[in-house]
């Protein structure tokens, strides 16, 4: 354990805030020492839950909040609204703060905090987000575990991590499970790292939603309803572009759907990855196996609202950089519609054993057992709408006006181009099915503009 000279301030903050009756046994891994650049430190003794509410909220600047081994049975939300903190425990399997015995729809720890950090223990049965950071700047969740007790409930909480509206986010060496909306959700940010996670038996397991800079790699997405998606819903002001997905493993993502409702219950179970109004995405170098409706789909925005008016967004109202996306005009003046989803690049993916039992009981996968039958479905799946030429039976007389990539990936089952357009008004229409590569015309393997840059975090 390292040692530090702490502060008189972290002497009476001890005293006061955890009664000074956590032993040095209540802290056999992470201690205040661990932790020089905060100027303030507290420790809370094992299990005192009372303790702990009454230190988050007489927090000063600048603190890190130490909890002893063992679990905090709590039945309120930890609630923190001030700046530079840290709360950590001594591992994720050391220090739980359990929320089985709350009665009110709460988080587990609710943070608005710029320069937060969480790290080192598990948020268990929180009724509603497990650790929801909000609006905050520079995030950081590191080993923290966030799971209900039940599987596959659609009464557990919506998400297990959290952040939503932040900026310069990491997410790294966490696990988050049995989530009835996302175990790993970023939503509405903007220069996010979510690296080595692992994220299963959640409806869908790891989500980049409405975000702009993301290096999504290094993660296992295993039973899950989904696996990794990433997409844009209408109506946020942040437009998602220039995501990273690489070097995931995306494995046996069939777990039967228990979403409660809302945009995740129309996923059907076996679904590895899906791009949906989105811009500037690379999904390479990934590990699909076992995912039986299909490992990925390239779908547009009008897939799950078909109303382009719903897509407008103002352009006053817009957050972030939109700079080079070439967003096409709403249907109001002054708007910008942002359901298209354009220049996707597929490339250098395994594929294995995917796409052979289509999930029925939902839509989208009734719509791919109808148009392949009992042949495997395609590794990657192209919805083709917004094209301006389809021919199922000559590649070349199909165009790629929204370029869309889909060379150099390794075995599977090839691309389809599924002409929804037409399905929506005969199902089960011919489709075209380019079983070889180089899958022309959708064989290239780069962006236009330039490939997504590394993200980068202060």
């Amino acid at each position: 354990m390292r040692t530090s000279v702490w502060s008189f301030s972290c002497v009476v903050g001890v005293c006061l805030l955890a009664g000074c009756d956590g032993g040095s046994a209540d802290f056999p891994n992470v201690d205040c020492g661990d932790f020089p650049a905060r100027a303030n430190c507290v420790r809370v003794a094992s299990g005192d839950a009372a303790g702990l509410l009454d230190a988050v909220n007489a927090l000063e600047p600048n603190t890190v909040v130490i909890l002893g081994s063992g679990t905090y049975v709590l039945d309120n939300q930890v609630t923190i609204r001030t700046p530079q903190i840290t709360i950590t425990g001594q591992g994720m399997m050391d220090t739980t703060l359990a929320f089985g015995t709350a009665t009110s729809q709460i988080n587990g720890i609710d943070a608005v905090s710029n320069g937060f950090v969480v790290q080192d223990l598990t948020v268990l049965d929180a009724p509603k987000d497990g650790i929801r950071v909000e609006n905050s700047v520079g995030v950081t969740y590191r080993r923290i575990r966030a799971t209900w007790t039940n599987e596959a409930d659609s009464t557990n909480g919506a998400y297990g991590i959290y952040p939503v509206r932040c900026e310069n986010v990491l997410v790294e060496d966490c696990v988050a499970e049995r989530s009835s909306d996302a175990g790993l959700y970023v939503g509405q940010c903007i220069n996010v790292i979510v690296r080595n996670n692992v994220v299963r038996g959640n409806v869908a397991g790891l989500e980049i939603e409405n975000t702009q800079f993301a290096d999504v790699y290094g993660n296992l997405a295993e039973n899950n309803t989904a696996g990794i998606v990433v997409f844009d819903l209408p109506g946020n002001p942040v437009v998602g572009r220039d995501v990273r997905l690489r070097d995931n493993r995306i494995l046996s993502n069939n777990l039967a759907n228990f979403a409660p409702g809302g945009t995740v219950a129309i996923i059907p179970a076996g679904t590895g990855t899906f791009a949906l109004a989105s811009r500037r995405v690379e999904i390479t170098g990934n590990t699909y196996t076992n995912n039986q409706t299909g490992d990925i789909a390239i779908l547009s925005g009008l897939v799950v609202d078909t109303d382009p008016a719903v897509w407008d967004l103002a352009e006053a109202d817009l957050i972030g950089d939109v700079s080079g996306l070439g967003l096409p005009a709403g249907t109001m003046p002054g708007t910008v519609a942002n359901f298209r989803t354009e220049n996707i690049v597929v490339a250098n993916n395994t594929h294995t054993d995917g796409g052979l039992s289509p999930d029925v009981s939902r839509e989208f996968g009734l719509l791919i057992r109808a148009v392949f039958g009992e042949r495997p479905v395609s590794s990657v799946l192209y919805d083709t709408i917004g094209e301006s030429m389809f021919d199922p039976n000559d590649a070349s007389m199909n165009s790629n006006d929204n370029r869309i990539c889909a060379g150099g990936n390794t075995g599977g089952n090839g691309v389809a181009s599924l002409d929804v357009p037409r399905q929506l008004v005969s199902i089960g229409s011919p489709i075209l099915v380019i079983d070889t590569a180089p899958f022309a015309p959708f064989d290239c393997t780069s962006l236009n503009g330039g490939p997504v840059a590394p993200v980068t975090l202060p």
